[in-house]
């Protein structure tokens, strides 16, 4: 898509306005079509590829507005159709990861791509349900395919590096979508998971938002945090989780207004799905 229309209030947005007033649309954009929350994917080069900026979504199934493939970073996965099975995960065997890495090209265009498929994750795993000591990012893929994969009675132990559980019990218990987060979610570790639609710098934090920065839950990474991301996750800027998927165990907190940050202690306790174009 080369536009989109504000959630407020209806208006179009093309790239180059968007481009031009990230703080006016930022967290207010949508598919005109399918009405699905939408991001901004910057142009960007390498030295095969020079590609025009456009807006991405996770359309509704049959959406017409849907012009650019995508795929995960990551295609491994769990059987989604697994019996239960106890779940661990121990964050000090979980490596660094990269994510797809892009050089911005200030490219606009006129007209939206041809690509109008998604491309379906591969899966792994056996008949006996979901393996011992897959990494949270496993854990992701399979929630951002199947939102209900948490409700077939497994259950979860995190351990960290102590050997501490940090979150143990019920996976269904424990598994929060950003979109559903709620005050009883406070004062006690939980499993958030969802879609970054956009980000911002502030004050040295980094804000992952799931829609609306000022209103809608955001991850919150201070300083420190935010090198740490750059350099465990390889990435070159921080624009390259915008549309990502991300999961991230910590705690969530509401500002007076109602807003739900959510906050941890180390980058380890992420991880992300990134959903980049097909070239």
């Amino acid at each position: 898509m080369i536009v989109v229309e504000t959630i407020s209030g209806g208006k179009a947005c093309s790239t180059e306005e968007y481009e031009g007033n990230i703080d006016i649309y930022r967290g207010d954009i949508q598919c005109i079509e399918c009405k699905k929350k939408a991001w901004f994917i910057k142009s960007y080069k390498t030295e095969k590829i020079n590609r025009m900026a456009c807006f991405g979504a996770k359309h509704k199934e049959g959406c017409e507005a849907s012009t650019v493939l995508f795929t995960s970073d990551d295609e491994l996965s769990i059987d989604e159709h697994a019996k239960s099975e106890d779940i661990r995960v121990d964050l000090d065997k979980v490596g660094n990861q990269s994510i797809y890495i892009s050089e911005p090209n200030n490219k606009h265009g006129e007209e939206d791509s041809d690509w109008t498929t998604s491309k379906k994750d591969k899966s792994i795993g056996n008949a006996s349900g979901f393996p011992l000591n897959k990494s949270l990012r496993q854990l992701l893929t399979n929630l951002s395919k199947n939102p209900e994969y948490g409700d077939k009675g497994q259950t979860i132990n995190i351990v960290a590096d102590s050997g501490i559980s940090i979150v143990k019990g019920l996976l269904s218990d424990n598994v929060v979508p950003l979109n559903n987060i709620k005050r009883e979610h406070c004062g006690s570790r939980k499993i958030f998971w969802g879609t970054i639609n956009n980000l911002n710098l502030k004050d040295g934090s980094l804000w992952l938002n799931y829609g609306n920065y000022k209103t809608e839950p955001s991850i919150l990474l201070n300083d420190e945090l935010r090198f740490d991301l750059l350099r465990n996750f390889k990435l070159k800027d921080v624009s390259e989780l915008d549309g990502s998927d991300v999961i991230i165990v910590g705690n969530v907190g509401f500002s007076p207004s109602g807003k739900a940050t959510i906050k941890t202690g180390f980058t380890k306790y992420m991880s992300f799905r990134r959903r980049q174009k097909l070239e």
